[in-house]
């Protein structure tokens, strides 16, 4: 059922839209999954950072999180 004041197009970008958080959300988490060093409750607050602002804490994962974790000994 097509809603007449709404555009087709506007649910198409929205879809476009939301695919893409959901694979950056996807991305985030399984590059935290691979990296070695977090463990424990590091974790568990990316995680919940992740989870909580999807593209914020997606954001703050790739450009600070895995890199900060990666030079720990």
């Amino acid at each position: 059922m097509m809603n007449p004041l709404i555009p087709t197009a506007y649910d198409v970008v929205w879809s476009v839209v939301t695919a893409a958080v959901l694979a950056f959300t996807i991305a985030a988490i399984i590059s935290m999954m691979r990296t070695r060093h977090v463990g424990g409750l590091r974790f568990l607050v990316w995680f919940l950072l992740v989870l909580a602002a999807p593209v914020l804490g997606a954001a703050a994962w790739f450009a600070y999180g895995r890199r900060a974790e990666a030079t720990r000994p």
